[in-house]
Parts: structure tokens; sequence; C-alpha cells
């Protein structure tokens, strides 16, 4: 029996690429085998290569004898990711069911003191150099980099192209978009949002969306 097993939450654009990631990990070498995809948004079937097992309940009462049960969310929005997370956690509670990480054979990871969460990806093309910090079920997207001795909260998305310099501290739930820059020791605020292209100067207070070249506040969350 295989001795790893792994469920996608969503089935969505984000959930479309981390299939194709998947299927890298395997021809390098993961034995585990991709039980299927949860969606409390589709009913179950195949959407393209996508077999959608049911709604996130499915997990509750379909657990495999004798294998690690693992899932990884595979949903842009920080807010509903956190969600996924928690309505998992409180079907399945704490024993049998794990988060599980996913780091593409062709993102480049240093080896010097870098610590990745739990339920965390990291794409293809992503570069992630020294005494870094990034917390669980974030995503680093495609030729993102983040710089030495940088902190990332719990569920960041770093989006593709987004450049995160030395010693930032990105900050719980935070959505840096694409092609965006956070210059050196500069902190986002948790749960904010950087716009496309933005480049971020100075410090940003948690729960505002930023944009612009250099980035200013034009929105306070709700």
């Amino acid at each position: 029996m295989t001795s790893e097993v792994l469920y996608v939450t969503g089935a969505g654009g984000h959930g479309r690429e981390v299939h194709t990631y998947l299927r890298d990990i395997q021809d390098a070498g993961w034995t585990g085998e991709l039980k299927g995809y949860l969606d409390d948004g589709l009913a179950p079937g195949v959407y393209g290569r996508l077999n959608v097992l049911g709604p996130l309940s499915y997990l509750k009462d379909s657990r495999e004898r004798g294998a690690r049960v693992r899932y990884i969310t595979a949903v842009g929005g920080n807010a509903v990711r956190r969600e996924m997370v928690r309505k998992l956690e409180s079907l399945c509670g704490s024993g049998g069911l794990e988060p599980w990480t996913l780091i593409h054979p062709r993102a480049w990871v240093g080896q010097e003191d870098v610590e990745i969460g739990a339920g965390t990806c990291i794409a293809p093309g992503a570069i992630i150099t020294a005494r870094i910090k990034i917390g669980a079920h974030c995503i680093i997207n495609m030729k993102a980099s983040v710089g030495h001795d940088c902190v990332l909260g719990d569920f960041v998305n770093i989006n593709p192209g987004a450049t995160i310099c030395g010693w930032a501290q990105i900050g719980e739930g935070a959505y840096i978009g694409a092609g965006a820059v956070v210059k050196d020791k500069v902190k986002v605020g948790a749960w904010s949002v950087v716009g496309a292209g933005a480049v971020v100067i100075r410090d940003l207070p948690p729960s505002i969306t930023a944009v612009g070249v250099p980035a200013r506040v034009i929105k306070q969350q709700q």
C-alpha cells in the first residue's frame, strides 16, 4: 500500500497549477499517491484532468488505513485558504490528517537556515536564499524571490515575479502582487494587499491596500 496519500483542496486555477507541479514531483521520484481534489463549490466529477471527489467534508469519513493522509490547499485567496485549513482541522481533528509541503524540483531553496512551514507551496522558478522563515500554508509563486533574513507569516501569497528583499517582514495573510518589490528591511502588515508592480519602500500597516511606485495606501480593508 502507498505510504503517503495526498488530497488537494481547491480545483480552480491554482488547483490546476498544483496538478502540473505534482506531475513534475512524481517524475522527480515522489512515491506518494494523489487521491484527488476536494472542492465545496463543485459536484463530484472530472474537470479537465482534475478528479473532484467531493466537498472538504469527504475527508471526515475517508481515512486511508496504513498510510499517511496529507493535504495541500490550492486556492490563491489567503482568507479562503485559512478558512479551508480551519474547516479541515474542525472536521478531522489533529490526528490522521497532515498538511503537505510542496517544493517544486525547479525551485531554488538555499541550505542555510531556511524554514518552510507545513502546507506551503513553492512553485517552479521560485528563489529562496538564506536565513529565511516562511510560515504555514503560504504560496511562493513562479519566479518569485525571497531574500536573506526575511520572515513571512502564515497564509502569505507572493505572486509571480515578485521580489522580497533582505530582512523584510511580511505579515500573516499579506498578498504581494505580481512583479511587486518590497525593499530591504521593510515591514508589510498582516492581511495587507500590495498591488501588482508596486514598489514598497517604507513600512505598511495591517489590513490596507497599497499600489504604485512608490507604493501608497489607497484603501483600508473592512
